[in-house]
């Protein structure tokens, strides 16, 4: 990769940050609303996206509960914006294990900011824009130790895919110039 594409990668994460449980939006939003909120807030970065078919799954299969009136809570969305990032490293099944250990331990909205910033303090460590990633707390719980490690693993997924990414669009605008130095 080029410095001018390292660059563009690396600003991919630069400044990231995700609504707070309490910003997520108060009123239940239907399937595409939702799709289109989550996707949004992860438009910088390639491969983590979610589609209303997805979300169709997740309800069926349990992961997360069936929509109010066809609208998604605050909490489910929440749930969607862990789900979109983790599903990158982990199956369905450890998702929702997961995702069990931090109910039975924390509320929604702990775990759901817990998870905005381990991802925010991950992903410009790891694309480069920061040179330390704090430490875990020494008492920290089973259910943080692993959110923190798929987090972790979500960042460096995320950034390899970026990267890739970057050198197919470097790659194809080096073939369009090539023909015409010829």
């Amino acid at each position: 990769m080029n410095n001018e594409t390292k660059r563009r990668v690396a600003a991919c994460a630069a400044g990231f940050a995700l609504p707070r449980y309490r910003d997520l939006p108060a009123v239940g939003l239907y399937l595409d609303q939702t799709v289109q909120y989550v996707n949004a807030c992860f438009r910088t970065f390639c491969g983590v996206e979610l589609t209303p078919s997805m979300v169709s799954n997740y309800v069926k299969k349990g992961i997360l509960s069936h929509p109010v009136k066809k609208k998604y809570t605050r909490e489910q969305i929440a749930s969607l914006m862990y789900i979109v990032v983790s599903k990158t490293v982990l199956s369905m099944e450890n998702i929702d294990t997961l995702f069990r250990m931090q109910r039975a331990s924390y509320s929604a909205q702990d775990a759901y900011d817990t998870f905005c910033k381990e991802l925010e303090q991950c992903l410009p460590f790891v694309f480069g824009c920061s040179s330390t990633l704090p430490e875990p707390a020494p008492d920290a719980t089973d259910e943080r130790l692993l959110l923190r490690s798929t987090i972790l693993s979500a960042a460096n997924k995320i950034y390899l895919d970026c990267c890739f990414d970057a050198l197919r669009q470097e790659q194809a605008l080096w073939e369009d110039i090539l023909p015409d130095l010829a």
